[in-house]
This record gives C-alpha cells, structure tokens and sequence, in this order.
C-alpha cells in the first residue's frame, strides 16, 4: 500500500516489501492529472569534478613507491641509511596536532 508523501515530495512512496505495486525503475511517475512528470537531473559542482578526477588519478598510481624502497634497502645494505629521529619527532607532533585539530 503507497505511503503519501505528495505534500513533502511530490511524489507517492511504495514500500520495499509490497513489489505487487513497486513502480518499473525506467517508468517516470505520472501526475494527478495524469501526465508524465519530468525526470530528475543531476548537475556536479567544479568540488565534485576535481574529486572525481583525484580518485581516477589516485587509482592508477602505485600504493608503493618502489623507488624509494630501493633506496633505502641500499642504504640499509650498505650501512650509510641514517635515520633522523628530530625529524621523526616533528612529524609525529604535526600528525597529533592534526589530528586535535579534527576533533574540535
């Protein structure tokens, strides 16, 4: 049995567990006069375009530097890898500081 809806929708809502009257998914509903009414649209915003193209970007870089990997597994090997543990230090007080900064 539809739930109406038309005062905040527009539009008569069916439930889910009565498919003897859920609308086709390509059928647009019809108005009380009986016309078709228009489909929806959607319009991205610039934001969500450049996001889209980060992602696809982001999906075809590699997860690992293999570069860097075999650099460092040089100078581990040779004995010259230097770690710098002031530089360790500054990078996990900024990560903690943004993460502070989130929570607020």
């Amino acid at each position: 049995m539809p739930i109406d809806l038309r005062s905040v929708t527009g539009k008569a809502v069916v439930p889910i567990s009565d498919k003897s009257q859920t609308p086709r998914a390509n059928a647009l509903p019809k108005s009380e006069t009986g016309q078709t009414a228009e489909a929806d649209s959607l319009a991205l915003t610039d934001i969500a375009s450049r996001l889209k193209q980060a992602q696809a970007a982001l999906a075809n870089a590699p997860v690992i530097d293999l570069e860097l990997v075999a650099r460092v597994a040089n100078q581990l090997e040779a004995g010259t890898y230097e770690i710098n543990a002031e530089r360790i230090a500054e990078k996990i007080i900024e990560m903690e500081r943004q993460l502070l900064e989130k929570e607020r």
